[in-house]
């Protein structure tokens, strides 16, 4: 029988019902037999929202995916952070039990999905993307776009949000990728302007002098006398209460009558120049950046729903987007193929002993951050990415990967010297591709071995990786 596990996230030290507690610093794993939810004490709301971002953060799918109520109910919780959980425990009404079992009930249909997706032992899920979509997919989620005047986008996805570290448009940017992958559907809910430079959907439209380009502008009516014809500004005429031609002196009584408003007229403080077209800006109020409507950037709101491929790969997978572009212009080998032509390279290397090849263990850094910052534009840098390999690599190369972030390749006829040179052109064109077009910053590990009989790329592949995390 599944129960709930209570964490605190302020004073309150035990739940007040009788169910375990745990220290969200210590929570590592859970049973999946055992536990139907998480219940986070909401006495602090932005304490327990805390609370909740980090287990939405974590890798395990048997902890980010399992469902989070807040307690006590929403009567002091703000909108946006009592949506962001998958509901919320009523202090008052039914007792604390009864409401217990009840939402295990109700919540045994996302924990039926928890478990498909935790089959496998110290199973990680470390693409954003991929968290996204099993997280749709558990919950049979629509995600949908909420208007908020406390994210820069100008709209949140509060069950999504938590999921991500950084309050910026990277959660636009990952739901506009997956669905691109037709994993999933977009429904059209509005459009917005946002900054081309930083995103923010906040900007101030004005209008600005055709010359001098000023805002300290000026406006004034434009009046046509029907008996005189003549036209003029309404402050030429008017004269205390009344309207009087400046030119035949009568008095205006009746618009439509003895006259008309045919337009607006704009007088620049700055320069004194009358016109009646004006320019329009727009400044952005985070980065105060300047420039006309039609440069910023025009995005569709939509909410977004999964389609049936998007559910089969949130049970057995999603392809890597990156790893099909290489294999399909660097020809990446599958890696049970890649040791097996590794073992034939390591026994002619000793059968002759007259030549000298090298493997090489590579590690990009910043690539995930691609997906949340470029959406459907992320095709284009990893085909670009992919050339850099390319490029430096021969075709008697041998390249795999492990994944979206870690290569191995076999140098054929290449000393460790000289491989380490293709190296270094590969990381810093890949560098300078990230820094000057998008301003990611790149890191990147590697390290080169000679081929010799008791050579392993697992070990190799540790190495590189332990240098990382040190």
């Amino acid at each position: 029988m599944r129960t709930a596990v209570f964490i605190p996230s302020s004073n309150m030290p035990r739940p007040p019902v009788d169910i375990p507690v745990a220290d969200i610093d210590s929570l590592s794993s859970v049973d999946d037999e055992k536990v139907a939810f998480f219940l986070i004490d909401c006495s602090d709301p932005h304490a327990a929202y805390r609370q909740l971002c980090r287990i939405r953060r974590m890798v395990d799918p048997a902890l980010y995916l399992r469902p989070v109520l807040f307690l006590p109910g929403p009567e002091s919780v703000p909108k946006n952070i009592l949506q962001s959980a998958d509901g919320a425990i009523q202090a008052m009404g039914h007792s604390l039990h009864e409401q217990l079992e009840s939402w295990t009930a109700r919540l045994e249909g996302i924990n039926k999905k928890i478990h498909q997706y935790t089959g496998q032992p110290n199973q990680n899920d470390t693409n954003i993307a991929f968290k996204i979509l099993r997280f749709i997919a558990s919950r049979n989620l629509t995600a949908e776009p909420i208007p908020s005047v406390q994210a820069l986008s100008g709209y949140i996805f509060p069950a999504l949000q938590p999921l991500f570290p950084k309050p910026d448009n990277g959660i636009f940017e990952t739901l506009e990728y997956l669905e691109t992958q037709r994993l999933l559907s977009g429904t059209f809910t509005g459009s917005a302007y946002s900054c081309t430079h930083c995103g923010c959907a906040f900007l101030n439209f004005f209008e600005t002098c055709p010359d001098c380009g000023s805002s300290d502008l000026v406006t004034d009516e434009l009046i046509h006398h029907f008996k005189c014809a003549y036209v003029g500004g309404l402050s030429e005429y008017r004269q205390g209460n009344e309207l009087i031609c400046p030119k035949c002196d009568k008095t205006l009584n009746h618009i439509g009558v003895d006259y008309d408003k045919t337009s607006i007229v704009y007088h620049c403080n700055q320069c004194g120049n009358v016109f009646q077209e004006a320019g329009v800006m727009t400044s952005c109020y985070n980065c105060h950046r300047e420039t006309e409507p039609e440069n910023q950037v025009q995005r569709s709101i939509k909410s977004y729903t999964i389609t049936a491929i998007g559910e089969n790969a949130a049970s057995y997978g999603m392809d890597s987007l990156f790893q099909n572009i290489l294999e399909s212009k660097v020809h990446a080998l599958a890696f049970s193929a890649f040791k097996e032509f590794f073992r034939i390279e390591q026994a002619r290397i000793q059968r002759y002993g007259v030549t000298v090849s090298s493997l090489a263990a590579l590690r990009l850094g910043g690539i995930e951050e691609l997906y949340t910052r470029l959406g459907k534009r992320t095709r284009e840098i990893f085909d670009e990415i992919s050339e850099a390999f390319k490029a430096n690599l021969r075709s008697s190369d041998l390249f795999t990967m492990r994944n979206e972030t870690l290569f191995l390749i076999i140098l054929t006829e290449t000393t460790p010297e000289d491989g380490e040179r293709a190296l270094k052109r590969i990381k810093e064109r890949i560098g300078s591709l990230l820094k000057t077009n998008l301003d990611i910053t790149f890191d990147a590990d590697f390290a080169i071995w000679q081929i010799t009989p008791d050579l392993d790329p697992d070990s190799c592949l540790e190495k590189v990786l332990s240098h990382y995390a040190a």
